[in-house]
């Protein structure tokens, strides 16, 4: 019996580390989506650009939802509150891709670390939590070094990365609204009804502003791009279910110099110093209201 808490603790710290790495894992994939799909939109409008990648994610997902015998359960997919999710998610994905397209990989990465601290925004307007003042700090230092990633004007990125901005906020608003969707809804189902909405977007706006001849290697950057983000999802959802979110969630942060090296070596851009520092101050405040929020 006296060996039980140190097997508890072992078995603890291998649950962390299972997570830890699954996270990274989905960090690598999750990037080099980012650049398969940024690297196939070159000539293409960008709705066309996402409905192909639509189609080819949403299959995977049909498949992964067979797979699981939960197709007696897909009709929660049409549950307003699942459909609510899945709307903001098409706002989400559609604005951080087109910001996507037009800036570089890095700075759009590193404007979508904000969510952690729009999410405890959020969190006080809606769900009325309690935020200590030293967050609150954490909060609006992080904002303050959005300016020195944004710098609103210069050498024409800073609509674009505002567009990025917003893809962020979207995203924070989805996540916050998780908590409307019923927890019997399994989570395969609600990444259905995201992914069917995503691609019925693109391709009905695509239907509309008409179809772009697409070189075959566009095309495969696209079904590459789709398989790394279901394989990028399914390692984010081993790295929830294993060791503490708010031990592994810290590991988002890997994306940063995962991007940076990704625009280095494809594009050869490196951010600036100010966007550099930025993205340090970022990094710091989001880890410190991980930190924090794992002690309340």
């Amino acid at each position: 019996m006296g060996d039980t808490p140190t097997a508890d603790r072992g078995e603890h710290r291998r649950d962390n580390l299972h997570g830890a790495l699954a996270m990274l894992g989905a960090i690598a994939l999750f990037i080099v989506n980012d650049a398969m799909i940024k690297m196939a939109s070159e000539g293409l409008p960008a709705a066309q650009t996402i409905g192909v990648r639509g189609v080819f994610a949403t299959a995977w997902v049909v498949l992964a939802v067979t797979a699981a015998g939960l197709w007696r359960q897909a009709h929660h997919a049409l549950d307003p509150r699942t459909l609510g999710r899945a709307a903001l998610d098409v706002g989400s994905t559609f604005t951080y891709l087109i910001a996507l397209f037009h800036i570089p990989l890095a700075l759009a990465v590193a404007i979508g670390q904000t969510a952690p601290l729009m999410i405890l925004v959020l969190s006080v307007a809606f769900l009325r939590e309690l935020v200590p003042w030293r967050r609150w700090v954490a909060v609006v230092v992080g904002f303050a070094a959005v300016l020195l990633v944004v710098r609103p004007g210069s050498d024409g990125f800073g609509g674009w990365a505002l567009l990025s901005l917003v893809a962020t906020l979207f995203s924070a608003v989805r996540d916050i609204y998780t908590r409307v969707v019923p927890a019997r809804v399994p989570s395969l189902i609600i990444t259905l009804a995201t992914a069917a909405a995503v691609t019925v977007t693109g391709v009905a706006l695509t239907a509309w502003g008409g179809w772009v001849p697409m070189a075959g290697a566009q095309w495969g950057l696209l079904f590459g791009a789709s398989v790394f983000l279901a394989g990028g999802y399914h390692l984010m959802i081993v790295a929830m279910r294993h060791g503490e979110v708010s031990f592994v969630g810290g590991f988002r942060y890997a994306s940063l110099p995962a991007a940076a090296l990704m625009g280095w070596v494809v594009w050869g851009q490196l951010p600036e110093g100010p966007a550099i520092f930025g993205m340090a101050v970022i990094v710091g405040a989001g880890l410190y209201l991980f930190r924090s929020g794992r002690k309340a």
